[in-house]
Parts: C-alpha cells; sequence; structure tokens
C-alpha cells in the first residue's frame, strides 16, 4: 500500500503543503498498518499519538535531571538524579539520600536490577546495594577499583558488572574482583554491557574492547570509531552493538562485518547522542542533546513535540515491564504510552481538532466533517483533501455526511445541504424567512426520496422543491437525527420534543409520556434484530422492540445519560458520551432487555486509555458523528481528535500489579515494619497506606481491603489509598489490600502486626485478679465463719450464763420449797389428811420443777458434749434420750477428727430432736442413729420402726411440726440439707448432709 499524497489548495505555501503531507502521510501508514507488538510501543505511531505525561520537582522528583532509570521486581521504577534517589509507585515518588536513605552520595550516577529484587546503586562515593528496606555501601575497602562509579549492567549469570575509574570489576557471590584495571585497557572507559553469548563489550573514548576471559582485547581503534567518545553502549536481541557518541550513533555486529555511523546527516537531531536502548520489539531510541529520535530503517525520524520534548536534552531512555517507555531530561521525567485507542488531530495533520462526523463512503474513501475547520478527504488510493469555504464549501461547520444509491456524497451544513459529485459542489439552502437555512442531517430512502431534518422541521425534498412534512415548535427544537428502518419506516429524532416515525401516511410522535427515558434525541441506530437504540441526553439509551421501550441509564451502570451515538461492531454496542466511551456486551443487553439481570457492566474508556479528552458527544445539535470503516475500526469524534479503536485487534492482557504496603502511622508517628510490628498498648489512631505498581495507568486500579480479625469480608475503597483503623482492640491481625485492573486480573499484599494488651488484659493480671478474688472470697468467709463462731460462743456463753441463773435462782428456789414442804411434811400430824393431800400435792410440783430445772440446766449446758467429741456424746446422750422408753437405740458414729463447735451443737441438737419425736409420738421399738463422713460432706442419719405419718404439710408452721422445722433451720445453718422420708407404719428416716467448712 503506499502511502497517501496531499493535495494542498493553492494558497498554502510550498513548505505548508510539504508539512501538512508529511503528516497526512504519516497518517496514512499509521492508519493502514496493523498494530505492532502490544508489549512494546508501536513504531508505526507519532509522539504524538502515544499518551504522554511529565512528572518534574514539583511534582515530587527531587531534582529535574535525571540521569538513570530501572525497574526492580516488585514493580516500583526507580530514578538516579544529582540529589539522590526516587522510587516512584506511579503516584507519588519516594526520596533516599544521604539523610533519608544512608546513600554514601546524593549524586547517583548508574542503577542496575537484580533478579533477586535488590537494587544497585552507582554514586559518586561508592556502591550501594538496597534490599528489605537496608542500605550496604562498598567502597574501595571492598574491592573496588574507585568509589566514583560510571556504569553498572547484569550479565547473563546474574553477576554484578562494575565500570569504576577506568577499571572493570566484577561482583559475584558477595565478592568483588577486578577483571582490568585502567592501565590495562586501550582507551579511556565510559561503558559496559554483555550481548546474548555473554560476552562482555567495553567502550568509551575512541574505542571498543571484548574480554576474552583473562583481558579485554581491543575490537575497534578510535580511527575506526572515528575518534567517537562512546556515552553508552547496548547489544540488541541479534547481538548488534549500537553505540551513542560524541559524533552520532555507531552500529557494530559483533561477526564485524557491519560498522556504520548515524549523525544528523541520518536524521539525528542532535550529534551527540548521550544515551540509547533497544526496545522489546527491536526498536532503536536515542537521546541526545536535543530530544531524542527513533530509528526507521536507515533513517532516524525526528519526534517533535509541542511541549518542546524534542528539543531537551535526553540523559536515559528505559522501557518497563509493560512496554512503556521511561525518558530522562533535563526537564524532568516523561512517560510514552501505546494505549487502546489511537487519536488524530492537529499534530496529525488534521485541519482542526473538533471532528463532527466521519463517513465512509461506497468507494472505501474516508470523509471528515469538523466544526469549523471543513471536510477532509482521506483516502490512501486516491489521496487526501481539505476542503474549506474557499473551495466553494458554503460552510465550514458540517453536521452529517450521508450518500445516495449514485454515490453522491449528501453534506448537511449549517448553510444547508451540499451534494459532492466528482469533487464539485451543489448547494441547496432550504428557504425561510429567517434565513434558517441549516441543515443537520439528510437521507435518501429506499425509494429514493431525499429527507431533510432541519432546524426548522422535517422536510422531503423533489428536484428543487421543498415539502415541509412535520413543522418545529418553536425556534429552538430542530430534527437532528434520521433513520430507515428495515420495515421500511422513517424515523426522526428532535433535539428536544421526541421521536416521530412515519411509515404511508401515519405519523407519531412518542415522548417520555410514552415510555422515552428523554424526549432530547442525538442518534438512532437499528441492529440486525430489528431492535431500534435511540442515544438520548440526559436519558442514556433507549431500545425500541415490539413496541415497546426500555431504558439504560447510569443507574443500571451506564457511563453517562448523555450519548451522542452509537455504534456496533457486532458483538458489543459502543457509545460515544459526555464522559468518554462505554462498550456494552450484546448479550447483556440481552439479559438486561428480559430482566435476567437488572444492571450492567460496562467496560468504560478516558482518557487513561488513549482520548485526549473524555468528551465524546459533538457540540450543538450535531447528531451521530461516529463511524464504522469496512475494516472493522470504530472512529469516534471528540472534542479534542478524532479517536480510533480496532475492535478486533489482540488487547495486551493487564499485567498483575504488585502491591505493598507502603506506610504505618501509629498515632501520627511511623512503624517499623522491616521487623515484627507490634502496637503498643493504648495506640489508638492507626493509618495504613498502600499502593500496587502499575506505572501504565495507576488511575485504572481498583482497590479493596480486609483486616482479618475485623473485617469478615472486602472491603471496596476504589482508588483510595490508605485506611484508618480507631481503637483497635488487642489482638493479633493480618491486614490483607487486592489491587484489581478492569480485565480482572489482580494482586494481593498482606502485613501482620499484634496490638499488645494493656497490663489490664495480660493473663497474668487477670489470673492475680481471679486469684485476690478467690483470696477475698476466702477471707470472707473465714471472716464469715469468724462471725458465726463469735455468735455462736456469746450463744454458748448466754446459754451457760442461763443455765447459771437458772440453777442459782429458779432452781435453788425450788429446792428451798421442797426442803420446806418435807420439813412440814414431818411436822404435820397424820390426822389432816387432806392438808396432807394438799401438801403431797405440793411436794411432787415441787420436785417436778426441779427435775425441769435441771433438765434445762443440762439442755443450755449441753453436758453430753463436755469433755467428749460428737460421735461419744451421741452415744453417751442417746442412751439418756430413751431410757425410760425401752426403745433399743443402735448408734454407729465415727469422724476422722474433731468438728468445729457449732457443728457438733447443731447435730447433736438434731439428732436429740429426731430422737424424741420418735419417743413421744411414733410407738417405735428400735432406733437407729449413723454419724460418718461421705466426700466433704458429714452425714447425720436417724431411723426408726415406729408408726410413721403423713408428709403434707411437714415444713409448713400450719401443720404444727415445730420440731422439724427446726430441725432444717439447724441444718441450713450449716450451709447443709435435710431430707425426710416417712410413710404410714414404715416408720421414718432422718438425713442430713453437711459440708465441711
Amino acid at each position: 500500500m503506499r502511502p497517501a499524497t496531499f493535495e494542498a489548495p493553492d494558497r498554502y505555501s510550498p513548505r505548508q503543503k510539504y508539512l501538512f503531507g508529511a503528516r497526512i502521510t504519516l497518517f496514512v501508514v499509521v492508519w493502514s498498518f496493523v498494530a505492532a507488538d502490544a508489549l512494546a510501543l508501536d513504531p508505526l505511531k507519532g509522539l504524538t499519538q502515544y499518551t504522554h505525561k511529565t512528572w518534574t520537582q514539583a511534582a515530587g522528583l527531587p531534582q529535574d535531571a535525571v540521569g538513570a532509570i530501572v525497574q526492580t521486581t516488585d514493580g516500583y521504577l526507580w530514578l538516579g538524579t544529582d540529589e539522590g534517589l526516587a522510587r516512584f509507585d506511579g503516584y507519588e515518588f519516594t526520596v533516599f539520600d544521604k539523610v533519608r536513605g544512608d546513600l554514601p552520595s546524593n549524586n547517583v550516577t548508574a542503577l542496575a536490577a537484580a533478579s533477586d529484587g535488590s537494587l544497585w546503586i552507582g554514586t559518586t562515593n561508592g556502591l550501594t546495594r538496597y534490599a528489605a528496606g537496608r542500605f550496604r555501601t562498598y567502597t574501595t575497602a571492598d574491592g573496588l577499583s574507585a568509589d566514583q562509579i560510571g556504569d553498572l549492567c547484569f550479565d547473563q549469570k546474574g553477576n554484578l558488572l562494575i565500570v569504576a575509574g577506568g577499571s572493570v570489576s566484577r561482583m559475584a557471590d558477595g565478592r568483588i574482583t577486578t577483571l582490568a584495571k585502567s592501565e590495562d585497557i586501550p582507551f579511556s572507559l565510559r561503558t559496559v554491557c554483555v550481548d546474548q553469548n555473554n560476552d562482555i563489550w567495553i567502550a568509551g573514548l575512541s574505542g571498543l574492547a571484548r574480554w576474552t576471559g583473562t583481558k579485554f582485547a581491543l575490537v575497534i581503534d578510535a580511527a575506526g570509531l572515528n575518534h567517537n567518545l562512546i556515552n553508552k553502549i547496548v547489544a540488541d536481541r541479534h547481538d548488534t552493538l549500537w553505540m551513542a557518541g560524541s559524533r552520532g550513533v555507531v552500529q557494530y555486529s559483533t561477526d564485524g562485518k557491519v560498522i556504520r555511523t548515524f549523525d544528523t546527516r541520518a536524521g539525528l537531531p542532535d550529534i551527540l547522542a548521550r544515551t540509547v536502548r533497544v526496545d522489546r520489539q527491536g526498536t532503536l531510541w536515542v537521546g541526545t542533546n536535543s530530544g531524542f529520535a527513533r530509528l526507521a530503517g536507515d533513517r532516524f525520524t525526528v519526534l517533535t513535540d509541542p511541549e518542546g520534548l524534542d528539543r531537551d536534552l535526553t540523559r536515559c531512555i528505559y522501557e518497563d515491564r509493560e512496554g512503556d517507555l521511561w525518558i530522562g531530561t533535563n526537564s524532568g521525567l516523561t512517560r510514552l504510552r501505546d494505549d487502546v485507542f489511537t487519536v488524530y488531530g492537529k499534530p496529525e495533520g488534521f485541519p482542526g481538532d473538533d471532528p463532527n462526523t466521519v463517513y465512509q463512503d461506497k468507494s472505501g474513501r474516508t470523509w471528515i466533517g469538523f466544526h469549523n475547520s471543513g471536510l477532509l478527504l482521506f483516502s490512501p488510493e486516491k489521496g487526501s483533501r481539505v476542503f474549506t469555504a474557499r473551495d466553494k464549501l458554503p460552510s465550514n461547520e458540517i453536521f452529517s455526511i450521508r450518500e445516495t444509491r449514485k454515490g453522491t456524497l449528501l453534506l448537511a451544513t449549517r448553510a444547508g445541504l451540499v451534494r459532492l459529485e466528482g469533487m464539485n459542489f451543489r448547494t441547496y439552502r432550504p428557504p425561510n424567512e429567517l434565513r434558517r437555512e441549516v441543515v443537520y442531517d439528510s437521507l435518501e430512502d429506499s425509494a429514493g426520496r431525499l429527507w431533510l431534518a432541519m432546524s426548522v422541521g422535517l422536510g422531503e425534498l423533489r428536484g428543487g422543491t421543498l415539502r415541509m412534512v412535520i413543522p418545529t415548535e418553536g425556534l429552538l427544537n430542530p430534527m437532528v437525527s434520521l433513520l430507515e428502518a428495515r420495515d421500511g419506516a422513517l424515523w426522526v429524532g428532535t433535539y428536544r420534543t421526541g421521536l416521530w416515525r412515519l411509515q404511508g401516511n401515519q405519523r407519531r410522535r412518542f415522548t417520555t409520556s410514552d415510555g422515552l427515558s428523554s424526549d432530547q434525541i442525538r442518534s438512532l441506530y437499528e441492529d440486525a434484530e430489528g431492535i431500534l437504540w435511540i442515544a438520548t441526553f440526559d436519558g442514556g439509551l433507549n431500545a425500541f422492540h415490539d413496541g415497546k421501550f426500555v431504558h439504560l441509564t447510569t443507574k443500571q451502570g451506564l457511563l453517562s445519560d448523555n450519548i451522542s451515538n452509537v455504534e456496533d461492531d457486532g458483538k458489543s454496542l459502543w457509545l460515544g458520551t459526555t464522559r468518554g466511551i462505554c462498550r456494552i456486551p450484546k448479550q447483556q443487553l440481552h439479559d438486561f432487555m428480559t430482566h435476567k439481570i437488572s444492571a450492567i457492566k460496562p467496560v468504560n474508556y478516558g482518557v487513561e486509555d488513549g482520548l485526549r479528552s473524555a468528551l465524546c458527544a459533538p457540540g450543538y445539535p450535531v447528531a451521530r458523528g461516529g463511524s464504522r470503516t469496512s475494516d472493522g475500526k470504530l472512529w469516534f469524534p471528540t472534542s479534542r481528535g478524532l479517536a480510533v479503536i480496532d475492535p478486533n485487534a489482540p488487547r495486551q492482557a493487564e499485567p498483575t500489579p504488585s502491591v505493598h504496603v507502603t506506610e504505618i502511622t501509629v498515632d501520627g508517628s511511623p512503624a517499623d515494619t522491616s521487623k515484627a510490628l507490634l502496637l503498643k498498648p493504648g495506640s489508638e489512631r492507626i493509618r495504613i497506606r498502600y499502593a500496587a505498581t502499575y506505572l501504565r495507568a495507576p488511575e485504572r486500579v481498583q482497590y479493596s481491603h480486609k483486616l482479618e480479625g475485623l473485617d469478615s469480608d472486602w472491603v471496596p475503597a476504589g482508588k483510595e489509598r490508605e485506611i484508618y483503623y480507631n481503637s483497635l482492640p488487642r489482638g493479633k491481625y493480618r491486614f490483607l489490600v487486592r489491587a484489581e485492573m478492569p480485565g480482572g486480573s489482580f494482586g494481593e499484599s498482606g502485613l501482620d502486626f499484634e496490638k499488645l494488651p494493656a497490663f489490664y488484659e495480660t493473663v497474668g493480671f487477670r489470673l492475680c485478679c481471679l486469684a485476690a478474688i478467690a483470696i477475698g472470697a476466702l477471707g470472707l468467709y473465714r471472716l464469715r465463719i469468724r462471725q458465726l463462731r463469735y455468735r455462736f460462743v456469746l450463744i454458748l456463753n448466754e446459754r451457760a450464763r442461763l443455765a447459771r441463773e437458772i440453777h442459782d435462782t429458779l432452781a435453788q428456789g425450788f429446792i428451798g420449797i421442797s426442803s420446806q414442804l418435807e420439813a412440814l411434811a414431818t411436822e404435820l400430824p397424820e390426822t389432816l389428811i387432806p392438808a396432807r393431800r394438799y401438801l403431797n400435792i405440793a411436794r411432787r410440783m415441787a420436785r417436778h420443777s426441779i427435775t425441769e430445772a435441771r433438765r434445762s440446766i443440762a439442755d443450755l449446758r449441753a453436758s453430753a458434749l463436755e469433755g467428749h467429741d460428737l460421735p461419744a456424746a451421741l452415744k453417751t446422750a442417746a442412751q439418756i434420750w430413751a431410757v425410760t422408753s425401752g426403745i433399743e437405740i443402735d448408734v454407729d458414729a465415727w469422724m476422722n477428727g474433731p468438728l468445729p463447735e457449732e457443728y457438733e451443737q447443731h447435730l447433736l441438737r438434731i439428732a436429740q430432736e429426731a430422737v424424741a419425736n420418735t419417743v413421744k409420738h411414733a410407738r417405735a421399738t428400735r432406733i437407729s442413729i449413723k454419724l460418718y463422713l461421705e466426700g466433704h460432706s458429714v452425714c447425720l442419719r436417724i431411723e426408726d420402726n415406729g408408726d410413721g405419718f403423713e408428709q403434707a404439710d411437714t415444713f409448713s408452721s400450719a401443720g404444727g411440726h415445730f420440731g422439724l422445722i427446726g430441725m432444717r433451720e439447724r441444718a441450713e445453718r450449716l450451709s447443709g440439707e435435710l431430707r425426710l422420708a416417712s410413710q404410714r407404719n414404715h416408720g421414718t428416716r432422718i438425713e442430713v448432709d453437711v459440708p465441711l467448712p
């Protein structure tokens, strides 16, 4: 395919014709060839068609002059300057220098990245290795020939080659050995490289040499290099050496067959070449004193740039793992990126940056209508040409381009309808009193009728006569878009009064009351299934099928509600919107229309994908605009050029981004993450910053995070790259962050940390608290026991006092009365029988009172326990309790040791009361008393073979069993339990269990 030529109008000067033609030729070449390797910059594109961005000191660089660039395995880009080292993650720069990074010098001269992830930094004061956040510097004391490093590179075995002080050294396994000293090299050494065969090459002031295994042998001398001072040497995939020097670029094949020098006569922008780089596609890039250039064939192409990049001193060039090119200049760092869309505008030779519409005619020619720059014809076969008002085009503003069945081009312009036959324009101006001659769209239908969508309404043009079919309502409601459907119906979109359908003599207007989402129609498209797609402003996308409207807006996932045109690649619909370009797979649209899904997930494109502007909707009131050409490419007008994409071209797979936790601050102070991270007790505000090193388009990365130990699921974070946690509870945590690309690939990273407990949260403190509580409870228990014992002693003392009082008063009184009565009985004559009868009664009452007093004294003093333990007291007292009853008592009592006094008193009284009840009420012949230990309890069981009784209301005061109630209360005072079992004629059994103290 031969390049297109440009036929410039006569008004342009010869130089303008040449420049314009060159730009259009570049446009044709780029447009005609298939895209190159997706992992490298397309060499057919011009510099202006790469997306480029520049960072300077204002963005965080330590200095604008960047002299070395390299990328480590973790994805970080490292930049060497005269004011330190900078690490770049795509968002921001982190600077390391003598103060903030332990570098031996701020002047970084060379960089090299090792396969183990470490970074080697050459400075004017030593060689430094950076790994795992730590710096280690090597100097002459470690075996270097000199501290000033000139160049660094790795050989095929992973050994580091070092140019220092004119000598060549090699570091292997942590040891530095000198391959050749400066006096053993036949020229002043500047640079080193290794080819595909692992041969070591060095170059410098007028000389090239190769390592033979024992020495460097001169390959090209000063004469062969034309006394060229070589600044940089690289080897390509074919082992051809490329050298950038003071007299241009030297090409040398290692077999010695080719030695060639390129200078300004070959297209270099400057004779002094400072650096050279071969990208992975094999394209050679050269940086000079006046910008950089690219080798294409036998000549260098200077990539001009309106921002002045072409004229800046270029120090270094580097290609990252994503195929983007990074250029270090005296004015900052620049990235060149090959994006999804290719944009054409003024820099590429277009007459303007404001295209309105694109159309490919039947002969394959592409026509582009502009807002204010006329008409551009692009045809690889017949040449390209610009038409403006000077070429008898009635208006430079073109709204739409159509074609009749006979091949006549129809141009809708602000000055009427223009027919282009051959290269001749014929203009029809609609008659109007207000000179409203504008035509926004035109269409020849299948019946040969010519329809015009105008500012004054819809008209049919026959010959030279215009018949108004539908006039507009008001001055600002033009007809803007036309479409003939497969069923022959004519659809007319208006600016803001809805949608018309004309079929035969039937006319109908559809508005929002009929289901349209907006009355502002911008373009119409009917797909292969007969679905009418309606692009609206403020209403999103509408589909009309089977007499019903279905609308899709931003609420259902659409990029924007303002849509200017709809294109179809067979698999997806592409929408030009005011926020970019939106691609929706047809399967999603089908599922949405059949209610299988309630929202869509389109693929959206914006400036990060190569668009110069996200405004892909031409200005008021232009409809349609885009086009699909016969080669399958889609064309979209934007406010800054024409964007082109081939939807069928293979796409570069998005690389998995490397994710890093970059910083943790605790209560405003940075935390050291190089070791186990332990947060002090009382740490309140924790900030975690993270980033994914996706240098190509970091703004496309979507983040989510999860704190294991707190979050149950991933938390979406969008583009946010930091998270705060406040007042985390103590414990171990793992922070996970995920960076996801639009294509679905994602990377993850994690960080473990632990928040230490406060002293009151430790296990030891809690054990101490439990021990203190236990000790306190034991102390309280013992205090309570002591109080109870004290009270019991008081009770015993009171009982003893009462016993003494009874003995000293009542008992002695009864004895005295009894003695007086006895004396009276001896003195009273026998003849006083009635008096003696009363006297005898008084004597018996006195003796009974004495007996009762003695019994009360015995009860109060518990004489059975005096001098005995409980088992012995039971055996002794039981016989006394039943001595007059004739009941047989069997006592089985034993203990390991004495019980507290109150235990013995209560248990003895319980046994006494039980025996007394049996003697008084049971008519028993046998009583069994058993006292024994069972576990940690004292058990007392009293059982008889008497009459027994019914147990109803046994322990109720209403039942009158006060003795049983007293027995139970005594048991409960000892924290014990009393159980009773009795039946009529089956005896009674009483069991008491009392826990040991």
